[in-house]
């Protein structure tokens, strides 16, 4: 049985499945519930709490993210936090920095995510209380934006939170905000109101306010339809997603790379649906029109060295591959002690049997010694390495008494006695 087999028994009562809350509670580590302050967050925990044993209620934590976005952000972070004093359940609150990005929504957005990962440990389960409107608001979005299928899947039920082995779930995205009101009235629960849900400044709140509600008057089953519809997709992406993830098993090397010669003579619309779920195994989405400009680059000269960066990872071809590489990092040098491991970003290097090494930028314009006593020019020489141009000023540049004797293992001039132990990070090939 899967967390996600049958959330709710009753959804005009709120009822949860007690096999559901059963599995939810042995299964994960520690349940979390993502709590605003708002009507929809306090059904949910109110829901929870009165469904559950005190003893379970231990397992149980609220956590409320301050944005700072309004005047009475404190006041709402000061009624979360009673609440859950009166319900008995544990309270975490979080304040967060929103960074410049292209809205106010997506910065609150990713702050709050990172909040939540920060938080959240293996086997640990976050629940939200998105809803039927909430998803419907979602679909709409995406579809004036322009989406594939993916985003008309809307919001996941349930899908991974972070790299940690923790997960998010939904459990009332089959449940209406009617249906939501009408539990808080039934129980004379209390919320607080953000005002800025009124502000059609933003594009959900327009949604919410002057699309939906005559399509409703006109569809009134439209956002149970548009979440059923949703579902049926996610279900279809998700097989769509598997059969692909099988066949690009089989066109990646051996470092993760996408081969893109097996994707040369396809025709652009299969080579973009390839590069968009070759992307998404790595957390990456772009929108079509970047991924359009990503296929061209691919396709350009094999001279050049086409990069995209995104806010956390960079995309690089080399060698007639696509690699998903993390972001760039300062180069680490400096003294090696002899015997002591050095840990950089990328990698870890040691020296063993030599004293007063240390490691420089790469030198420019040199020429190395090779084993057999003839000489190569080192850029010639990490052009026959086929060393990626992203490891160039990376690779561990080993000075002895202002001489280079090593690059990392892969060089190590003939007359040196020392030995270098090099271990390389999986993340960035090489």
């Amino acid at each position: 049985m899967t967390l996600t087999d049958r959330f709710i028994d009753d959804t005009n009562a709120l009822t949860f499945s007690p096999t559901w809350l059963e599995a939810l509670l042995s299964d994960a580590g520690r349940v979390w519930v993502g709590l605003s302050g708002g009507v929809d967050s306090c059904v949910l925990l109110h829901a929870l709490v009165s469904q559950i044993t005190p003893k379970q209620r231990q397992q149980l934590t609220a956590i409320h993210i301050h944005h700072g976005l309004s005047a009475k952000a404190d006041e709402w972070l000061l009624f979360c936090q009673q609440l859950c004093q009166d319900w008995g359940v544990g309270f975490v609150a979080e304040k967060v920095t929103l960074k410049t990005q292209s809205s106010i929504e997506d910065a609150a957005r990713k702050a709050r995510y990172d909040a939540f990962e920060q938080h959240l440990k293996a086997k640990d389960v976050l629940l939200l209380a998105h809803h039927q409107g909430d998803q419907t608001e979602t679909v709409l979005f995406r579809l004036m934006r322009g989406t594939g299928c993916k985003g008309l899947a809307g919001m996941p039920v349930e899908r991974p939170l972070g790299e940690t082995g923790a997960r998010l779930l939904r459990p009332l995205l089959s449940v209406s905000k009617t249906q939501i009101e009408s539990y808080a009235e039934r129980f004379a629960l209390s919320w607080v109101q953000d005002d800025s849900n009124f502000d059609e400044h933003y594009t959900r709140n327009f949604l919410r306010q002057s699309v939906i509600p005559p399509l409703v008057s006109r569809f009134p089953k439209m956002q149970e339809n548009i979440a059923s519809t949703a579902q049926r997709i996610q279900t279809d992406y998700t097989m769509l997603a598997r059969f692909a993830e099988q066949q690009l098993a089989s066109w990646c090397n051996t470092q993760g790379g996408l081969m893109l010669t097996e994707l040369a003579e396809l025709p652009a619309e299969e080579r973009q649906f390839w590069l968009r779920h070759f992307l998404a195994q790595h957390q990456v989405s772009l929108p079509h029109r970047q991924l359009l400009n990503l296929d061209a680059m691919l396709t350009s000269a094999e001279d050049k060295q086409p990069e995209v960066l995104l806010a956390d990872k960079r995309l690089q071809r080399h060698q007639h591959c696509l690699y998903v590489l993390p972001q760039e990092n300062t180069v680490v040098l400096g003294k090696l002690t002899e015997g002591q491991w050095l840990t950089r970003p990328f990698d870890r290097v040691r020296v063993i049997g030599a004293t007063d090494c240390e490691l420089k930028p790469r030198p420019q314009g040199v020429s190395i010694t090779l084993a057999n006593g003839n000489t190569r020019k080192l850029k010639k020489w990490l052009n026959d390495q086929s060393i990626p141009s992203w490891w160039r000023d990376h690779l561990p540049y080993i000075y002895q008494d202002n001489q280079l004797v090593a690059i990392g293992d892969l060089w190590v001039h003939p007359d040196w006695q020392g030995t270098v132990e090099w271990q390389p990070s999986p993340q960035l090939p090489i």
